[in-house]
């Protein structure tokens, strides 16, 4: 059946009623009062096993929730509100349950709208035939587990185990007595990117070429028209978190026309959601904002807190830029080395460079920086081999939680600073570090027993144990990790966090550590963001955090009532394979990126990076400078770590390039835009570099800098749609569209030139490209050809 017999099967009688109302509506009405129950959009709800909890604080406001009148649910759900209506249990009635569905919340006559999608998890079971080796014991782990070892049983001669996964690739071991090894019955392997390789295991079907896809093309007199690809047969639009009635929506062939509501007239900014599938396939979501009741096509119409539209600058403080030597304090200690000490930088350096408009030039429009709460006076030896002395120079050792480090800065700097930047239009994030504090912090020492237990039953210590013990262990012995268990330490914790943004008027934060952190510390923090700065001031904040581990647990941390979004470590470590290694195909890359999809949605704000302050500097793996196949760590204090081959150069910028053009927030760590190199911490810190380029770093520079315009003026990059041309083993190449605004990407990263010979979709046949980074194209009807140098890219644009 196709989408437009569904929609005349399912709402003729509607349809019907709503010509007449169309027909008689004169002026723009009112059929959503929105009042001040929910804030943002509301995120997808993820069915999962036999019941899905939902927590409805996370969508809506705490005064609202004995408010709800009722739920509805579709049919092949059953719903049960808990007696405080704090609580949504859904369960499915039969095997029916569609891939979206809609949730139905009715608050005191106003019925909000939260979409369901169906787990598509299957069973898997994970086999291994020992043959004549006896094993005392098998597991495996892997990206499955979050690379915790899962026991296996011994099967008559077979170790076994059967695990509930969504469709990907998932990168494991096996792990027999105690030892790993690679999994001997499956030939597919991947390079681990430490010089070794891991076992490699493909679920599900993933042949994305039949799978529904949708783009908008075209808007005129109050109507959106969006193309269909693929027959999707159930298809929800929502404007802001109510689903639009059938009289606002009509297919036509292959053409969904949308009628966007009368109340978008009375909003400055709005959102159009679209969500679609065709059987167990979902279409791309989109995403389209609203200025009144017209679709935002002009970039200048963005403001701030447009985060989609975010290009974001990470900074170490200490790092960046000395503005002030009178607060000069570096730790006196002959243990100390200098790359482990205070170096100078402070918020009056990053407030000058603001105001010399460095980062307008660059065209970054969001800075986040380092931690800035009081660190301690001394050095201190840290947990790990070879036991080097470090001092808190990059903030995360907080002896205080709510005062300015006197060799960062104080109040009135940072006043200026956020004033200066707000003026520019350039957003402000603070790095604020919950897990933990330093041993000479108040907090802890008043409290002692606010601290997670550090000597574990087996007796080893409960240090750096990431993975086993992830929500007690300690960074080292001198930093407890905080018990957020106790009512008391959430409290205390979100209390100190919304201070910064209220006092300084900050537009957010980077989280530290974030999986380390139990769910009810976010819940705690976002709930109290909303309800005391976000509803009442009418004002967007946005959250990012850091997490290690798998899409399962990243996406845990991502929704309404937690986190905006997360770094996408799984998405970089691919592209740091593909971007720096010849070998790597870029099918590994799309495959990669569709993955990241599949979780957070095609229009998201994860953080697609370049690198940052605790992984070798990208370019001196490009280019060779540091290998692979070396510890990332200590090479640093041994040698200088370069660039090696200038090539570094060219793959770091199409890296750029990458991050640039795809969905999600594009972060660039200091000291990028122009290609330091570096090994992994401290050397990755390196005080950055503003004078006496070199003839490469001018040139990284300038095409960051044209890369970030060419972002910010087309917001094809920002809101568009993502569909791959072409994934092979050296060009990639993928379209993005934004109604009439078209891009083409395409990356060569052979060590020779390359003409790619592209067929391009109808939307995007028949007009003018212009051609940004000097490649040669040639256009004849449905195929363009595009001529790449060795290791470039080209970005066109309509």
């Amino acid at each position: 059946m196709t989408a437009k017999q569904t929609f005349l099967t399912s709402f003729s009688l509607l349809l019907i009623t709503a010509l007449f109302f169309i027909s008689c509506e004169r002026k723009s009405a009112t059929r959503f009062p929105e009042g001040k129950d929910i804030f943002g959009l509301a995120s997808l709800i993820e069915l999962q096993g036999d019941e899905t909890t939902v927590v409805l604080n996370d969508y809506f406001h705490s005064a609202s929730l004995a408010n709800i009148d009722s739920v509805i649910t579709h049919s092949s759900l059953r719903g049960r509100l808990s007696s405080d209506r704090e609580l949504l249990y859904l369960s499915a009635r039969n095997l029916n349950v569609p891939q979206l569905t809609e949730v139905v919340v009715w608050i005191q006559g106003t019925p909000y709208s939260l979409i369901t999608r169906k787990s598509v998890r299957e069973d898997i079971t994970f086999r291994f035939e020992p043959g004549e080796r006896k094993y005392r014991s098998v597991g495996i782990r892997g990206e499955m587990s979050d690379w915790n070892p899962v026991p296996m049983t011994l099967v008559d001669g077979v170790w076994q185990v059967t695990l509930k996964l969504n469709p990907g690739r998932y990168q494991y071991l096996l792990v027999a007595d105690g030892n790993d090894m690679l999994d001997p019955d499956n030939p597919l392997q991947i390079s681990n990117n430490a010089g070794g390789f891991n076992s490699l295991v493909e679920i599900g079907n993933n042949d994305r070429s039949k799978a529904p896809r949708m783009y908008a093309t075209r808007h005129y007199r109050n109507t959106i028209d969006i193309q269909l690809v693929n027959d999707p047969d159930n298809i929800i639009v929502l404007w802001q978190n109510f689903r639009l009635p059938p009289e606002n929506l009509n297919v036509e062939g292959s053409t969904l026309q949308v009628k966007i509501p009368g109340d978008a007239h009375h909003k400055e900014r709005s959102f159009l959601r679209v969500m679609a599938s065709a059987g167990n396939s979902l279409a791309n979501d989109l995403l389209i904002p609203l200025e009144n009741r017209e679709p935002v096509t002009n970039p200048d119409w963005l403001t701030r807190e447009d985060r989609e539209a975010t290009i974001m600058y990470f900074l170490m403080v200490d790092r960046f830029y000395n503005g002030n030597t009178d607060r000069d304090d570096p730790v006196e200690d002959p243990e100390v080395a200098p790359r482990a000490n205070f170096h100078g930088g402070d918020l009056d350096g990053v407030l000058e460079k603001i105001e010399e408009g460095y980062f307008t030039d660059l065209g970054v429009n969001a800075v986040w920086f380092s931690p800035i709460t009081q660190n301690p006076l001394e050095a201190y030896v840290e947990f790990p081999e070879p036991k080097r002395k470090y001092t808190g120079y990059h903030g995360y050792w907080p002896i205080t939680l709510t005062t300015i480090d006197h060799r960062f800065g104080d109040d009135q700097v940072m006043d200026q600073l956020v004033n200066s930047a707000h003026e520019r239009d350039i957003s402000v994030l603070m790095d604020f570090v919950s897990n933990h504090v330093h041993e000479n912090n108040p907090l802890i020492i008043e409290n002692p027993h606010w601290a997670t237990e550090l000597e574990l039953p087996d007796g080893r210590q409960n240090i750096r144990l990431w993975d086993e013990h992830r929500l007690t262990t300690w960074f080292d012995d001198f930093l407890p990790s905080l018990d957020f268990s106790q009512p008391e330490v959430v409290q205390t914790m979100v209390d100190s966090a919304f201070y910064w943004i209220d006092r300084f008027g900050l537009d957010g934060f980077r989280h530290d550590a974030t999986k380390h952190v139990p769910l009810e510390f976010w819940r705690a923090l976002t709930q109290k963001l909303k309800e005391e700065k976000m509803f009442p001031e009418d004002f967007r904040l946005f959250q990012i955090g850091e997490t290690f581990g798998s899409h399962d647990l990243i996406s845990s941390y991502v929704g309404s009532g937690m986190l905006d979004g997360k770094f996408d470590f799984n998405l970089y470590w691919d592209a740091r394979a593909v971007f720096a290694i010849d070998e790597e195909p870029f099918e590994r890359l799309d495959y990669s990126l569709h993955q990241s999809f599949s979780y957070y949605g095609f229009q998201n704000l994860m953080g697609n990076i370049t690198g940052n302050h605790d992984m070798p500097r990208f370019i001196s793996l490009a280019g060779g400078g540091l290998g692979f196949d070396e510890d990332d760590t200590e090479p640093g204090w041994d040698r200088e770590i370069g660039v090696g081959d200038p090539v570094g150069y060219k793959k770091l910028s199409s890296l750029t390039a990458f991050i640039m053009t795809i969905p999600g927030i594009p972060v660039v760590y200091y000291g990028d835009e122009i290609g330091l190199p570096g090994a992994s911490d401290p050397d990755s810190r390196r005080p950055m570099v503003f004078e006496n380029l070199s003839t490469q770093q001018l040139q990284v520079r300038e095409t960051f800098k044209k890369l970030t315009h060419l972002r910010s003026s087309n917001l094809a990059f920002v809101y568009g749609d993502f569909n791959t041309l072409e994934a092979s083993d050296e060009i990639y190449a993928y379209t993005r569209n934004y109604f009439e605004n078209r891009a083409i990407v395409v990356f060569n990263k052979s060590n020779e030139s390359r003409t790619v010979s592209l067929d391009l979709p109808t939307w995007f046949r028949g007009v003018d490209y212009q051609v940004h980074f000097g490649a040669a194209t040639n256009m004849e009807a449905s195929r363009l050809e595009v001529s790449l140098p060795p290791n470039s890219f080209e970005v066109l644009t309509y």
